[in-house]
């Protein structure tokens, strides 16, 4: 059950109209959307490959990298988005970022890193590249491009996210984590490249719910109060859980995150709230 006393409430999370293929216009896509691309973005300007932005050491290999890498610029649609859920809010000013070079990035340096992040209105773009793999340290694989809360709480009180998913080019790895800086995360949300998406219960039966959603939307609820959680997925409630969390504090996380990328990847996540 939804706390009354909680602000958002799920009124104020859930009540506006559904999400998904039909409620944005969008288009049933594929991992490689094709002609189809130019209804969610425009693109302007090219991005180097991992391998070449490697040959030219465009960061440090085994420490944190302050410098940046900056890249195309990606213009979103705004059009199409501003019918999603909270399509009209800001991004919120209080996250990091975590990218494959620098595990906690400030508003501020944000514009340094736009290979990998942008925002584009209500709209965070989440890019990963071929080959891309974890660099800031001895941690194989570990490709990421995630933003996190600097809202933050152990057990107790209930918070909440949202925040609604367009799937452009799927691949294998979590887009969103209810995570404790010390005992790992209780809930995530896992996809595939073929746009399968599934809830993933650190403790308890994953549960698939949906299928090839690339080129596709839903929107996503998470209340976590350092214990239990609950995961709203399209309004309907699809599951909950406890995964016992004695140390440190939890942040919600959300982006993309895998190993080493088989392939180019972007998800759109536009009007993330959270309290």
């Amino acid at each position: 059950m939804w706390d009354e006393s909680d602000r958002m409430g799920r009124r104020a999370l859930m009540a506006r109209a559904g999400v998904g293929a039909l409620a944005l216009g969008l288009p049933t896509g594929s991992a490689a959307l094709g002609k189809d691309a130019d209804k969610f973005y425009r693109q302007e300007g090219t991005d180097p490959t991992f391998k070449q932005l490697l040959k030219r050491k465009a960061f440090p290999i085994g420490e944190d990298s302050y410098d940046g890498v900056t890249g195309s610029t990606i213009r979103v649609n705004k059009k199409l988005f501003r019918k999603a859920v909270n399509g009209d809010s800001p991004v919120p000013k209080d996250i990091f970022i975590h990218t494959l070079c620098n595990s906690l990035t400030k508003r501020k340096d944000f514009h340094k890193w736009t290979r990998w992040y942008q925002e584009d209105g209500p709209t965070q773009i989440f890019r990963l590249f071929k080959d891309e793999h974890n660099v800031r340290n001895s941690r194989p694989d570990a490709a990421r491009i995630e933003a996190f809360s600097k809202l933050s709480w152990k057990r107790g009180e209930w918070h909440t996210w949202q925040g609604t998913y367009t799937l452009i080019r799927p691949h294998n790895g979590a887009v969103f984590q209810a995570k404790n800086d010390e005992n790992d995360w209780s809930v995530q949300i896992y996809i595939n490249s073929e746009g399968t998406v599934k809830l993933n219960h650190r403790e308890g039966e994953d549960k698939i719910l949906d299928r090839d959603m690339a080129g596709k939307s839903f929107l996503l609820g998470v209340r976590d109060n350092g214990h239990d959680y609950e995961v709203y997925y399209n309004k309907k409630k699809v599951g909950t859980g406890s995964f016992r969390r004695p140390v440190s504090k939890n942040r919600f996380r959300w982006g993309l995150y895998d190993g080493t990328m088989k392939h180019d990847a972007m998800i759109f996540v536009t009007g993330v709230r959270f309290e």
